[in-house]
């Protein structure tokens, strides 16, 4: 009988990439038709964007071999170089928290070079007639743009934040400017100043002095109404046209028939009511008809469509704001910066029409890039420097109101430290590593989301504001006893285990050192001990027991492995480390188990039946002992150490020979008879 031919219910080989191929130039029209329909309206579009859309990857940091070639391909240089005269430089990074008086003359070096920090401008239309001439005065502009910016780093006591490096992501810039009849800038509320960028706005006005701008505040609803009447009247005094915003959806959900409600809308201050100091919309309808105020819609049938340009940072919340503008999700929102990468045009109504643009992180004057970490303009998985952002923090957030938040008690709160806080935390959560020890790390990471997020609130004084006055009226409420008394017991159980590294205990370890020669701890007495008792027995003087600590761990002891993919299956010992190895640096051991054990035969069953039920599969692994439970059995076999050890587990050819060595060992020692128990599964 003819085996039936299974159902082809995907394509493959040609038919697949025929398939594939019809799709993708489907794909292709369909996006230069609508590139082409939309570019139709302004004049020499098609040769600006002739270059089609590709991944755009964001770049805002290079090594400095990464920013050598960038600015040698902008300037269209060749080089070589010789191989053997390449010599790496590693640099050290170290901590430094800013005070507050080097705060305040960072900040006036700041407001006197604020002039010099500019962004790229596109080369005007009557420099260029071709694609070829344009991209050759794009990087003339790049490389001279980011030759003043390497200037301006130079400058002691400067610091510019990363900053987008790649070419590309400003061109989208440039099109979503050049298109765009009011360009709204979004910032976060927490810190607005270190989102804003002056030179965009100058930059709008010189691409055409008809076009405007607007600060859309975004986040609004994680400041308190004081703090918000504050900035509010910060840019008044600066002549900002600045709107307070919040992109959150449970917002909207307002139950128009409860009076309190309706109450709570009345009182909070919006841009409709002229005595109020503050403009502060909330629903998307609001949002909507200020834009078109700003824009003069009339509604008169075929008039031209009023583009906004949404620009601004990445993590600000800007796709989150068109999501809700259009009242549905057109845009992907991400936890991760930078999700957006592409221009891209979404329709609110006939009216209306949103241009969404790149994340872009514009340079801007900063304390280095632990700011960035805080304020989410940088990925936190990006981080590799826990410490710093930690520090920084702490310097910026009042202690009770992280003790508060994580139920922790620090152990030096007139110094508090990042290891002592990320050591605290994490012990506190349970984030602990292979080695047994606190993973700071994991925790750093956890207190840096929850600033993104907004559960650990941080807002930046204006520069006419004091911060020490703004960080009292954010951080007033007290630590409860419940809370400290929580803190406490982890407290203890950290000092318990050593994993504290303040002065304090340092003083009582050194303490318990010198005085532990009066007191002994034993667990096995030795002959030497009972030597000295009988003599003192003799002599009429008193003499302690000599003790020393048993080994559990030792060569043939048989374990259960606790953990991992070998979970639940019986081990020996092979070789111990108690004092760990450059490798690992906690104790382990090195042990061969059985993975595949026998299978029960009958006499029933055949030779060859019976050979093939008999076979078993060994491991080989390196495990800690916090991975092992020893018993008090123990297997006489014995292995060869030059072929069975660590070393040999690095290769796959010695592992092999390894394994068959282990193999060999065990099935003999099965044959005989002897240790059944140990080649039997256990039963869970």
């Amino acid at each position: 009988m003819t085996k039936r031919r299974p159902s082809n219910k995907k394509p493959t080989g040609v038919n697949r990439s025929l398939g594939n191929s019809l799709l993708n130039e489907r794909e292709r029209n369909r996006r230069s038709h609508q590139k082409s329909k939309f570019e139709g309206e302004v004049e020499n579009a098609a040769m600006l964007d002739k270059v089609s859309k590709k991944v755009i990857d964001s770049i805002t940091e290079e090594s400095g071999l990464e920013e050598f070639l960038a600015k040698a391909q902008l300037a269209g240089t060749e080089f070589s170089a010789d191989r053997e005269n390449v010599r790496i430089v590693s640099e050290n990074k170290s901590v430094v928290i800013p005070s507050r008086k080097d705060f305040l003359n960072n900040v006036e070096l700041q407001a006197q070079y604020k002039d010099k920090l500019k962004i790229p401008r596109r080369p005007s239309r009557d420099r260029w007639n071709s694609i070829e001439e344009l991209n050759l005065l794009e990087n003339e502009v790049f490389l001279k743009w980011r030759e003043d910016l390497a200037e301006l780093q130079d400058v002691d006591g400067l610091s510019l934040t990363p900053f987008e490096r790649n070419p590309e992501m400003w061109k989208e810039l440039w099109r979503v400017v050049e298109k765009s009849d009011i360009v709204v800038q979004i910032v976060d509320a927490r810190n607005p100043l270190l989102f804003r960028s002056q030179d965009l706005e100058d930059y709008v006005k010189e691409v055409d002095p008809a076009k405007q701008n607007l600060l859309l505040v975004n986040k609004a609803d994680l400041l308190p109404s004081e703090l918000v009447h504050v900035w509010a009247a910060y840019f008044r005094e600066q002549n900002i046209n600045a709107v307070f915003w919040s992109a959150m959806d449970e917002l909207e959900k307002i139950d128009e028939d409860d009076e309190e409600m309706e109450k709570e809308q009345e009182q909070e201050p919006s841009c409709s009511s002229e005595a109020s100091d503050v403009c502060y919309l909330r629903k998307k309808e609001d949002l909507i008809a200020m834009l078109k105020r700003m824009g003069h819609v009339t509604g008169t049938p075929g008039e031209k469509p009023l583009m906004i340009g949404m620009v601004g940072y990445p993590n600000v919340g800007k796709s989150s704001t068109i999501n809700k503008l259009v009242g549905a999700k057109k845009v992907s929102v991400s936890a991760t910066p930078g999700k957006t990468r592409h221009f891209q045009t979404i329709w609110v109504d006939k009216e209306l029409c949103l241009c969404d643009c790149p994340g872009l992180v514009m340079p801007s004057f900063s304390f280095g890039r632990n700011e960035m970490f805080l304020n989410g303009i940088m990925p936190v998985d990006q981080m590799r420097d826990h410490y710093g952002p930690t520090s920084l923090l702490l310097s910026r957030v009042a202690l009770d109101y992280l003790e508060n938040r994580y139920s922790l008690l620090l152990p030096d709160r007139e110094k508090p430290s990042a290891t002592d806080l990320l050591t605290t935390l994490a012990f506190n959560r349970g984030f602990m590593s292979a080695a047994g020890i606190p993973d700071s790390s994991r925790a750093a990471r956890l207190l840096i989301k929850d600033v993104v997020t907004g559960k650990i609130l941080w807002v930046a004084s204006p520069p006419n504001q004091e911060q020490e006055d703004i960080n009292e009226l954010m951080y007033a409420s007290s630590v409860s006893g419940e809370t400290k008394r929580a803190g406490a017991v982890q407290l203890q159980e950290l000092e318990k285990r050593g994993l504290l590294l303040d002065e304090k205990t340092r003083n009582k370890e050194v303490d318990v050192g010198f005085f532990a020669g009066d007191t002994s701890s034993a667990h096995i007495r030795t002959s030497r001990g009972l030597a000295d008792v009988h003599e003192s027995s003799q002599t009429g003087s008193t003499a302690s027991y000599t003790t020393t600590m048993g080994k559990i761990m030792k060569t043939g002891k048989v374990v259960l492995v606790l953990r991992g993919r070998y979970a639940g299956r019986k081990a020996v010992v092979v070789k111990t480390y108690d004092e760990g190895s450059t490798e690992r640096a906690y104790p382990h051991a090195l042990i061969a188990g059985v993975n595949k054990y026998p299978k029960q035969i009958t006499t029933r069953m055949g030779k060859k039946k019976q050979e093939s039920r008999n076979k078993l599969k060994p491991f080989l692994k390196v495990v800690s002992y916090s991975h092992l439970l020893p018993t008090r059995y123990t297997l006489d076999v014995t292995f060869e150490k030059a072929n069975i050890n660590k070393e040999s587990l690095k290769e796959p050819g010695k592992k092999r020979r390894a394994a068959l060595e282990a193999k060999a060992k065990f099935e003999e020692r099965y044959k005989t008879g002897k240790n059944r128990w140990f080649f039997t599964k256990l039963r869970f």
